[in-house]
């Protein structure tokens, strides 16, 4: 699925310390170095929102080439799917909503031809 390529653009999109600021404010900071930290559950999530036919660890895996290929991540081993559920769930829907709510904005201006 060579789309999957492109998916570390979501850093460029949503800037990790924007994400990060995103965890903190929802509360969802770990409080222990764990395999799956929040910041890369938002942008798993994302991923699986942006390319929902791909399996859980085929999305995971393109993610991390991503972010490694910037050097954010160092040696890392792609977790288990029940590890990948369990951080959805600790992770929670909250700061994917704000983090949605702090970016969208209007793409068509009142010049822009139907935008009203």
């Amino acid at each position: 699925m060579s789309e999957l390529s492109g998916l570390g653009l979501l850093t460029w999109v949503y800037p990790p310390g924007l994400v990060d600021r995103v965890v903190a404010a929802c509360g969802r900071v770990e409080q222990r170095r764990r395999l799956l930290p929040a910041r890369l559950v938002v942008y798993f999530v994302l991923g699986l929102a942006l390319f929902s036919p791909a399996p859980y660890l085929e999305v995971m895996r393109h993610l991390v080439e991503g972010l490694r290929s910037q050097g954010l991540l160092g040696e890392w081993r792609v977790p288990g799917k029940p590890s990948l559920f369990r951080a959805r769930q600790r992770l929670g829907c909250e700061p994917l909503r704000v983090l949605f709510t702090t970016t969208a904005k209007p793409m068509g201006t009142e010049d822009t031809p139907g935008v009203f």
